[in-house]
């Protein structure tokens, strides 16, 4: 019996330290790191504000040549309003800064760090920080665009719709306008409480973005989804919109928006990317004809 036992410990010693060993956390693919090209300026992670859960920080990238008074805009991305950085949309601002703007892309506080309308607030308070700061960085303060893609979408057109709303003015520069002169909504919604919503809401309950972000179901707070849509707040005094999406990602969501812009005899159109689905301006060949869109609409309006 001893000499069996002894057998067996002599075959199993040698791999009980492979056994012991715990399988290998997989590893994820780390995202490629923008090059920022010789003939831009980048300042990175400037403070923008100042909030109870966090520091806000911008981006900003411009042409090395070009002047000291180059249009400018404020740059914010996607995620559901829960999630997503500015780093995501690095690529967009360096391909608009290449085409002669000063572009400051910017992180807000997230659904899960702060309820509406935080994020709309921080938005607001990065138009007045670039306003201010348009001589440290070489900016025209009278042609300012914003530029959103998805939740980020949504919220550039809140600056449109809504820019002198005492609510959202927050943060330093109160004196300072937060009105931009353009502004694109890339797939972004402008109708929070519209038929096709509700339904999600209350199907989706809890798991909903909207709740995530809101912090309330729609049934319980109905006003609040109304207060946080753009299209509550569209007036003769809102600025010029390009509504910006791909071809399959739901252009439908533009046309009560538009029709509501054309009744006011404000400039609105909607360009749509050939065959582009949600996120198309992530990746080529839609972050290409996104940046061209873009250029195309802000020369009309900020050059």
């Amino acid at each position: 019996m001893h000499i069996r036992l002894l057998f067996l410990l002599l075959i199993l010693l040698p791999a009980l330290p492979i056994l012991a060993q715990a399988p290998p956390a997989p590893v994820k693919p780390t995202p490629p790191v923008a090059v920022i090209p010789d003939t831009l300026k980048a300042e990175l992670n400037i403070v923008y504000g100042h909030t109870p859960e966090q520091e806000l920080k911008m981006d900003v990238y411009r042409p090395k040549e070009g002047g000291d008074k180059l249009p400018a805009c404020v740059l914010v991305h996607g995620g559901g309003w829960v999630a997503g950085d500015k780093e995501r949309f690095t690529p967009l601002a360096i391909g608009l800064a290449q085409r002669g703007y000063v572009v400051a892309n910017i992180e807000y506080r997230l659904g899960p760090v702060a309820k509406y309308p935080a994020a709309v607030q921080d938005c607001n308070l990065a138009v007045r920080f670039v306003r201010a700061s348009a001589p440290r960085f070489g900016a025209n303060p009278n042609r300012i665009g914003a530029w959103g893609g998805s939740a980020g979408g949504h919220l550039v057109a809140m600056l449109a719709a809504a820019p002198g709303e005492e609510k959202f003015l927050t943060g330093d520069n109160r004196d300072v306008s937060p009105v931009v002169q353009a502004t694109v909504d890339m797939a972004g919604p402008t109708e929070l409480n519209n038929e096709k919503s509700i339904e999600n809401y209350r199907k989706q309950k809890e798991q909903s973005y909207g709740f995530k972000w809101i912090g309330k179901l729609y049934d319980d707070a109905p006003d609040l989804y109304r207060e946080a849509s753009p299209i509550t707040y569209l007036s003769k005094d809102t600025t010029p919109i390009l509504f910006l999406t791909g071809s399959l990602d739901n252009p439908s969501r533009d046309t009560a928006a538009m029709d509501k812009l054309k009744s006011l005899g404000v400039p609105t159109q909607q360009v749509l990317i050939p065959d582009g689905k949600h996120g198309c301006w992530m990746k080529a060949p839609g972050q290409e004809q996104c940046l061209e869109a873009v250029d195309t609409f802000f020369k009309s309006y900020l050059k």
